[in-house]
């Protein structure tokens, strides 16, 4: 990451502050002074080193992004401490932080350029939808942990925050082909406009196909097409205003499901994806700024079929759109050296419909605010206290606050400990709280698959954590390390019940429910499956991470984490939540330049035994390598590349079902043109 990168406002401020520490704190050596001290823009909203976030954070660069050799978004989270990464053929890839994942990842927020991108219904995120590609990121910013003070429910295990590349930092055009294993093909073109003091544009698009699954034994395999194009715009009226635009669409479809299966059987399913953000920023003083952002988004799924039933095809479908609409206006001000704010407010309206999973074609979802605010202060220049909060009113939790307090104290100018600790929650999405899916022919109620009939409390976590993060300057090695405990309570949980009994597998939850009076059970013998608030565990564990550089030689960027979970909760809970994430999870990305442009890089990635919830399996204690050689060439700022990436060296895996969804190992390549 370059010095001083940020939005304008900030950067100006970050650089003053810097120049005018005191000359004590670096007078041992001037040179190390002015080195790059790299800013983090998520963990409280405002720029900062990340020596002095108050949360654990961690920033996947452009460089390491090409070292990975990644090409799916999902796939860099794996270089993040604590992340668990794994993909499936029945949904979108999940994500998850020290455990609690499932197919449906939906314990941590994520954004695009600080806009929410979760998906209003399951609360996960759509990843492979996602109208953006790798090569258009310029970063990613992880807060490794509960960050509901800054941005509310459901920054409930962490936050990733994608940044894009911006079109005041590019110039020209470039094209890239990828083909590979199992019918991996993508080109891709970005065009960037001359860069005026006034004006900076950029179009990029892309279209990609893959057989990301095969199918085994009668399940699910999985072959996706995406087609992805966007647009961004930023203008610089006067020399204190800055107007951002940006929009972009994704289309496609996905080939899955499961041979011969009732529920979902294997077919096409279109989707539609769309999304528009206009930013407005004025610049109000040298770390004064005034800031609005409005996006819009919305998703459509189209997939239909017939069920064949006593000599009858019965019409169903599994159609789905979702819609966001979200404002939100933010201030800060540096009151004076000691005391720094920011206040904000947002309002967000969200809205899904489906015949199939409300048994209405109703809107579901509603309208829900947010208060929040962060004061920093400085009693001396070695320590700092942040204490921020977030007050919002959820239209399915009702009114919720998230408290947060940190206290950094400064080691040297690279350096700092961290004390923090805070409560976060989540709240239940659409999925939980209102579904009602059924199957149902001439007024009956043939089978019925999720059915959330009783009231539900948000999830919560109250966590704490010591840590260190900065740069050990004679070793060129920047280190960040933690230790964390985090407590959850009121996890909520599906459990398959069986109306003719009420045997749930545990005792009648209060407020159990009946079958309907039209209920006939033909199709699912008699199960339902309920939500609710069934779960206490307590997470305890220690992360590092390690980044060594060298100019001239290479990186070496190395990711340790190590996870207990205990059951704290009531006999009958799940048991499997302790087993919800590998005791060790290790990451090693080591690049090496070498004569004539080439670049080797090799990255290994190792997790011990676990077992994802719900959908997913128990996954063997394993390992995956994966080695890229590139080679680039031409004008310096405008470099071409030819790289040869070989996935998994070790053969095919699995990460999410032990038995199924097994991922093999492959040989991508790739050649960028850029002129």
């Amino acid at each position: 990451m370059q010095p001083c990168r940020a939005p304008r406002a900030a950067r100006t401020a970050m650089c003053l502050a810097a120049l005018s520490m005191p000359l004590a704190v670096v007078a041992a050596d001037d040179a190390m002074f002015f080195e790059a001290v790299p800013l983090v823009l998520t963990a409280s909203r405002l720029p900062q080193a990340a020596a002095d976030a108050p949360a654990p954070i961690t920033v996947i660069d452009r460089q390491l992004i090409d070292d990975s050799g990644f090409t799916e978004l999902h796939d860099l989270l794996r270089l993040v401490p604590g992340f668990m990464v794994a993909d499936w053929a029945g949904g979108s890839p999940t994500v998850a932080n020290h455990g609690l994942g499932d197919a449906y990842g939906r314990r941590l927020k994520v954004m695009i350029d600080g806009r929410t991108v979760n998906n209003p219904f399951w609360g996960n995120v759509d990843w492979q939808d996602l109208p953006l590609r790798v090569d258009d990121v310029e970063r990613i910013e992880v807060v490794r942990g509960p960050n509901g003070a800054a941005y509310g429910a459901n920054a409930f295990q962490g936050v990733i925050n994608i940044i894009t590349r911006s079109a005041r930092t590019e110039s020209g055009t470039a094209v890239t082909l990828r083909a590979g294993h199992r019918e991996a093909n993508e080109v891709a073109a970005r065009l960037s406009g001359p860069r005026t003091e006034a004006l900076a544009w950029r179009i990029s698009a892309s279209r990609r196909t893959a057989d990301n699954f095969m199918p085994y034994e009668g399940e699910s395999g999985e072959k996706i097409e995406r087609s992805v194009a966007n647009l961004q715009i930023a203008i610089q009226p006067t020399l204190r205003d800055e107007l951002h635009l940006q929009a972009g669409a994704t289309t496609g479809f996905n080939l899955s499901g499961v041979v011969g299966s009732l529920s979902d059987p294997f077919g096409k399913t279109r989707i539609g994806r769309n999304y528009l953000q206009l930013g407005w920023t004025r610049t109000l003083g040298p770390e004064s700024e005034l800031s609005l952002q409005y996006h819009h988004q919305d998703r459509s799924e189209r997939k239909s079929w017939a069920i064949p039933f006593r000599g009858i095809d019965i019409p169903t479908d599994l159609d789905l759109d979702s819609r966001r609409d979200d404002l939100e206006l933010q201030f800060t001000q540096r009151l004076s050296p000691a005391w720094h704010i920011l206040l904000g407010a947002g309002l967000r309206h969200d809205a899904v419909k489906s015949q199939r999973y409300f048994t209405a074609n109703d809107d579901f979802g509603g309208t829900q605010w947010q208060l929040f605010s962060s004061v920093t202060w400085r009693p001396s220049e070695r320590l700092a206290v942040n204490l921020g909060g977030n007050l919002e009113h959820h239209y399915f939790s009702g009114k919720l606050f998230s408290p947060r307090a940190a206290v950094n104290y400064r080691l040297d100018h690279y350096a700092s400990l961290r004390a923090s600790t805070g409560i976060s929650y989540r709240a239940p999405q659409a999925w939980e709280s209102r579904s009602f899916e059924t199957v149902g022919e001439g007024g009956r109620v043939l089978a019925i698959g999720y059915w959330a009939a009783l009231p539900l409390q948000p999830e919560r976590v109250r966590f704490v954590e010591l840590g260190f993060a900065g740069r050990i300057a004679t070793l060129s090695l920047d280190l960040d390390a933690r230790v964390f405990r985090e407590a959850y309570d009121n996890y909520i949980d599906d459990q398959a019940c069986r109306f003719a009994s009420g045997n749930c597998g545990f005792a009648a939850p209060p407020g159990y429910v009946g079958a309907p009076p039209s209920y006939s059970g033909t199709l699912n013998k008699s199960y339902v499956f309920y939500f609710g608030n069934n779960g206490a565990v307590t997470t305890t564990g220690a992360e590092f991470r390690a980044d060594w550089r060298k100019p001239g030689w290479g990186r070496v960027v190395l990711s340790q984490a190590f996870v207990n979970i205990e059951n704290t909760g009531l006999p009958g809970q799940d048991i499997d939540l302790e087993a919800s994430a590998p005791d060790s999870m290790t990451s090693l990305l080591i690049a090496a330049e070498l004569p004539a442009g080439w670049r080797a890089s090799l990255g290994f990635y190792h997790a011990t035994r676990m077992k994802w919830l719900n959908d997913g399996d128990v996954i063997p204690s394993h390992g995956r390598t994966d080695l890229k050689l590139s080679r680039r060439f031409g004008k310096t700022g405008r470099e071409s590349e030819f790289a040869l990436t070989l996935q998994s060296l070790e053969g095919d895996y699995a990460d999410f079902h032990e038995g199924n969804y097994l991922h093999e190992s492959g040989v991508l390549a790739s050649l960028k043109l850029a002129w």
